[in-house]
C-alpha cells in the first residue's frame, strides 16, 4: 500500500466551537429523552432567548430539567450510554438541585432534579410543562419553559449567583408590566416566593420562611458553617435535617477528583477531612469574636 501510515497519537484532533458542541449536547440529551419517554425542559444559556441568558455566549454547558418522577430512570440511561458523573445531587450545590455529566465528545451537561427557588416536586414541573414552548437545536425539537418561565429561571440563577439585587421597579423596567405580572403569577404556582423575594433584594419580608437563611447565605456568600446551618433549616423533614447534618463534614470526594485530576487517594481524603474541620472551627470562633465585638 502506498502512502504513510500516522499513527492515533499523530493525528489532528478538530476543535468543535463551544457553542456548536453545546447545541448538540442539547440535541443528544432530548433524542435520550425522547427514546425513554422522559419529559425535560431545556433551560438557561442557547436554550432561551438571548435577553434571559445570564451570559451572551450562552454559558459552557447545556442544563435540562427532569420531570422529578423520572430523573432515576434518565440518569441511569445516561451514565449506560458513556456519560461520567462529575458531581451528585447533595453535593453539587447548596440546594442539591443537579448533578453533573461528562461526555468526551459533547463535553458537560446538568441534570437538573428541580429549579433553585422553585419548589421541588410534580406539580412545579407541571406548572413549567404546561405553557411550554419549543426551539430546535441542532435540528431537533426540544421542549422549553414559556416566556414568563425563561425570565423567572433568569432572575433566580441571578439571584442565586449574586450577580443582581433588583427591586420592584428594576424587574417591571426589565421585564414590562405585563410580563411582571406573568411572572408574579407563576411565582406562586412554582413556590418560588422566597427565590423571587432574594431577587427582588426583599429577603425580609420572607424572613419566617425555612429557606430565607440558605437564599440569604446564597446571596450574601456567606461561610460554609453558615451555610450548613441555613441547609439544615431549610429541609422540610426531620430525617432530612438529620441526613444533612450527617453529610456535613464529609468530604466530597467527586469535587476532589475534579479539582486534583485523578481519584483522590485515602490520604489526600483525610487530609481534606482534617482541612475541612480546621476551616470550621477557624469559622466559628471568627464568628464568635464578631458577636462579642
Amino acid at each position: 500500500m502506498g502512502g504513510t501510515m500516522v499513527g492515533v497519537e499523530e493525528q489532528r484532533v478538530a476543535t468543535v466551537d463551544l457553542a456548536v458542541r453545546i447545541e448538540f449536547c442539547h440535541a443528544a440529551l432530548q433524542h435520550l429523552a425522547d427514546q425513554l419517554g422522559v419529559d425535560l425542559l431545556h433551560i438557561k444559556g442557547i436554550a432561551f432567548e438571548p435577553q434571559w441568558r445570564s451570559r451572551a455566549s450562552g454559558g459552557s454547558d447545556a442544563d435540562v430539567l427532569v420531570r422529578p418522577s423520572q430523573v432515576k430512570r434518565f440518569v441511569e440511561a445516561l451514565e449506560a450510554r458513556g456519560w461520567r458523573r462529575r458531581s451528585r445531587f447533595h453535593t453539587g450545590s447548596p440546594f442539591g438541585h443537579a448533578q453533573t455529566y461528562w461526555h468526551d465528545h459533547l463535553g458537560y451537561a446538568d441534570v437538573h432534579r428541580f429549579f433553585p427557588g422553585m419548589q421541588p416536586g410534580e406539580e412545579t414541573f407541571d406548572a413549567l410543562w404546561s405553557d411550554r414552548s419549543e426551539i430546535r437545536l441542532a435540528a431537533v425539537a426540544c421542549p422549553v419553559p414559556d416566556e414568563a418561565g425563561q425570565a423567572l429561571v433568569h432572575l433566580l440563577n441571578e439571584a442565586r449567583n449574586g450577580m443582581t439585587v433588583r427591586r420592584k421597579e428594576g424587574v417591571v423596567e426589565l421585564l414590562g408590566a405585563e410580563l411582571t405580572a406573568q411572572v408574579e403569577a407563576l411565582v406562586g404556582r412554582v413556590g418560588a416566593e422566597v427565590g423571587y423575594a432574594a431577587a427582588l433584594g426583599e429577603l425580609d419580608r420572607v424572613g419566617d420562611h425555612r429557606e430565607h437563611d440558605l437564599w440569604h447565605v446564597v446571596v450574601t456568600r456567606s461561610g460554609r458553617v453558615e451555610e450548613w446551618r441555613a441547609r439544615v433549616k431549610a429541609q422540610s423533614t426531620l430525617t432530612a435535617k438529620a441526613l444533612t447534618v450527617l453529610r456535613a463534614p464529609l468530604v466530597n470526594t467527586e469535587h476532589l477528583a475534579n479539582t486534583r485530576g485523578h481519584p483522590p487517594s485515602v490520604g489526600e481524603v483525610v487530609v481534606e477531612f482534617g482541612d475541612r474541620v480546621r476551616r470550621g472551627v477557624t469559622e466559628i470562633w471568627r464568628s464568635r469574636r464578631r458577636g462579642r465585638a
